[in-house]
C-alpha cells in the first residue's frame, strides 16, 4: 500500500497508491495524496481493491474522500462475480473504473496532458474507440429488438415502433460521426479493457514472484497431502468408483480396449493434456486447480492426495499405450461418470448423454470466462465418439470436420478455455 511515483522518460508524474482496507481510510487517502502532491505528482490514481463481496459498493464509498483530497481517478482492481460483473467506466468526480473477475482483464488507461495546462486542471474522460464501439453496439441491439417486434406487430403498432427505429438510426449515425471535443487544457483520459489472452506476454518480474509464492504453496500442500491416507476411501456397496481409461479390468482388458475409437478420439482433445498444463505452469500441487485436472477428485477410486495423482501408472497416454490406474488429465470418466458398476456388467452404469452442467463444474466464468457449451462441444464430439466411425476412417471431432480450425478451442486464434 506504499505510495509511488512513477515518471516515464520526458513524461507526465503519476502518483498511484492503494488505500482502504484499514481504519480511518479518508485520513489515509488526504495524508498520502498529499505526500504525492508534494513529491511532484501531476496526476493522482487511488487503486482499491477491497476484500470480501460488493466491491463496486466499498470502492464507491470512497469516492467523497477521494474527491477531498484531489484525486483524479479511482481504479477498483475487481468485481465481485465474473459471470454478472462486466467491466465498467462510472463518470462520477474523481471517475471509477472498475475491472471484471478476477485477472481477466487488463485496465490501459492513456492520458493526454496539454503542456498549458494549470495545476487544476480539469481532467475530461473521453469514450474512445472502445467506448464508441460500445454506445454503438447497444444502439444496434435496440435497433434490431425493435425490429423484430415490428414485423410481428399489427399495422396501428408497426408504424409506431418503425418511428422509433428511424429515430434511433438517426441516433447511430449522429453517434458514429461524433468527434469527442475536451475542455480547453483539460488532462484527457481514455481507458481500455484489454483482455489477457496468451499473446499479451509476461513481465518477467511478476512472473518470478507468482512462480516463488507457487513453490512455496506446492511445498507446503505436499508436505500436508503426505500425512493423509494414500489412496480415497473404498466405495460403499452398490456405488461406483472411478477406474481410470486405462484400467484393467475383467480378462485383464480395460475401458480402452472395449472403447478403442472412444480413447484415440480422446488422445487428439486438449483433456488427454489436462494435467500437463498444470505441469508447464507449476501449479499441479495448488489445491485450486487439481480437482479439475484429473478424474475423480477426492472420489471412490479417484485421486484424494496431489502426490499420488499417477498411481498405478500415468494412465493411457495421450500418445499411445500405458496401462495403469493413474488418473491424471480429463478422462472418460469425468464426463460420464464413475465407470466400475458399468464395467462389471456393461452396457448400463454410465452417463451417455452429458448435460452442460457437467461442463461447467470445471469451465465456469471464472476459470473459463468465455465457455460456450454451443462451441465448445464439437471439438469433443464426432465420428469415433458420439458418432459412428467409418470402417477403415481416422476419429475426428465435428469442429474439424466443419472447418473451424485443425486444433480445438485451445487454438489461440480461438476463445480459450
Amino acid at each position: 500500500a506504499r505510495a509511488t511515483l512513477r515518471v516515464e522518460p520526458g513524461g507526465v508524474p503519476v502518483g498511484i497508491f492503494a488505500a482502504g482496507l484499514g481504519e480511518a481510510p479518508e485520513r489515509t487517502i488526504a495524508a498520502r495524496a498529499a505526500q504525492l502532491r508534494a513529491d511532484g505528482a501531476r496526476v493522482l490514481v487511488l487503486v482499491v481493491h477491497p476484500r470480501g463481496d460488493r466491491a463496486l459498493s466499498a470502492a464507491e464509498a470512497l469516492l467523497p474522500a477521494a474527491r477531498a483530497a484531489g484525486v483524479d481517478m479511482v481504479v477498483l482492481g475487481r468485481r465481485d462475480d465474473p459471470a454478472t460483473d462486466p467491466a465498467r467506466v462510472d463518470p462520477t468526480a474523481p471517475p471509477l473504473f472498475a475491472l471484471e473477475g478476477h485477472g481477466q482483464e487488463l485496465l490501459r488507461i492513456d492520458l493526454s496532458v496539454p503542456r498549458d495546462a494549470p495545476p487544476d486542471a480539469p481532467l475530461f474522460l473521453a469514450r474512445g474507440a472502445s467506448g464508441k464501439a460500445e454506445e454503438l453496439k447497444e444502439l444496434d441491439d435496440r435497433i434490431a429488438l425493435l425490429q423484430e417486434r415490428a414485423a410481428q406487430a399489427p399495422p396501428a403498432m408497426r408504424e409506431l415502433l418503425d418511428a422509433k427505429v428511424r429515430d434511433l438510426l438517426a441516433r447511430r449515425a449522429a453517434a458514429a460521426g461524433a468527434v469527442e471535443t475536451p475542455p480547453a487544457h483539460a488532462i484527457v483520459a481514455t481507458a481500455s479493457f484489454l483482455p489477457l489472452a496468451k499473446d499479451v506476454g509476461e513481465a518477467p518480474r511478476l512472473k518470478a514472484l507468482i512462480d516463488a509464492y507457487d513453490a512455496r504453496v506446492a511445498e507446503l500442500n505436499l508436505a500436508a497431502a503426505r500425512k493423509l491416507p494414500a489412496s480415497c476411501p473404498r466405495a460403499a456397496p452398490g456405488e461406483a468408483a472411478y477406474m481410470g481409461v486405462s484400467a484393467k479390468v475383467a480378462a485383464g482388458e480395460s475401458c480402452a480396449t472395449c472403447h478403442a475409437t472412444e480413447a484415440d478420439f480422446w488422445r487428439r482433445t486438449p483433456h488427454a493434456h489436462a494435467y500437463q498444463t498444470l505441469v508447464d505452469a507449476k501449479k499441479q500441487f495448488s489445491l485450486d486447480c487439481i480437482q479439475c485436472h484429473v478424474t475423480g477428485w477426492q472420489q471412490p477410486g479417484g485421486v484424494c492426495r496431489i502426490d499420488r495423482t499417477a498411481a498405478g501408472g500415468p494412465g493411457l497416454a495421450a500418445g499411445g499405450g500405458g496401462f495403469g490406474r493413474g488418473r491424471r488429465d480429463v478422462q472418460c470418466e469425468m464426463c460420464h461418470g464413475p465407470a466400475s458398476l458399468h464395467a462389471d456388467a456393461p452396457p448400463g452404469d454410465i452417463q451417455l448423454e452429458v448435460p452442460e452442467q457437467t461442463c461447467k463444474r470445471c469451465h465456469e466464468v471464472e476459470n473459463s470466462p468465455r465457455f460456450s457449451y454451443a462451441r465448445y462441444r464439437p471439438w469433443i464430439v464426432g465420428p469415433g465418439h458420439g458418432e459412428p466411425l467409418a470402417k477403415g476412417a481416422a476419429p475426428r471431432s465435428r469442429g474439424e470436420i466443419d472447418g473451424r480450425g485443425a486444433r480445438g478451442p485451445n487454438d489461440p486464434a480461438k476463445p480459450t478455455p
